[in-house]
């Protein structure tokens, strides 16, 4: 059974049909989550919202075809309101990272994390969609409700700052 037709069924109340699509996008979603929160349990309650809000509003979806797109549009408008209500700062303790061979690649992660924080808002969420979520450029404009071109010039933009972000972070580091 495809996609698609797992959408259907849960539109018409299949629990089962429903909880196998939340699978298979399971690591997507929280993936972006931790994008927003930089933290595993704020990852995983955002990610239960979702799933939640999803659940209760399947009826509503009008085109099975835009299923990944309208649970993405959830779990971004899930996040930002989160992030609102709690109004925290989240900081690392330099030496929880400091472990193995493998400090190099975090620290590479929680720079690359950190350079996406200091984007503006509208850049940040493009690039997640882009590159945690795996959309392309008609999908974001799609679930962020701009034009392409808006879409592309942002995405541009956004690249360029984070090259500048990175390299700071590397002369500073």
């Amino acid at each position: 059974m495809n996609s698609e037709e797992k959408v259907i069924k849960a539109i018409k109340g299949d629990k089962g049909a429903f909880y196998e699509l939340i699978q298979e996008k399971r690591d997507t979603l929280y993936k972006t989550a931790f994008v927003y929160t930089k933290n595993q349990h704020d990852a995983l309650e955002i990610l239960d919202d979702t799933v939640y809000r999803a659940y209760i509003s399947i009826k509503k979806l009008k085109q099975p075809l835009y299923f990944n797109t309208w649970l993405t549009k959830i779990l971004i408008n899930t996040s930002i309101n989160y992030i609102k209500k709690q109004k925290k700062v989240v900081y690392l303790e330099e030496n929880s990272w400091e472990q193995s061979a493998v400090d190099s690649d975090r620290e590479e992660l929680i720079d690359l994390y950190d350079a996406i924080d200091k984007l503006d808002n509208k850049y940040r969420m493009i690039v997640v969609l882009r590159y945690f979520q795996d959309l392309t450029v008609p999908q974001i404009a799609e679930v962020m409700e701009c034009p392409l071109g808006t879409i592309k010039t942002h995405l541009h933009r956004a690249l360029k700052q984070l090259r500048i972000n990175l390299q700071e972070d590397v002369v500073n580091g």
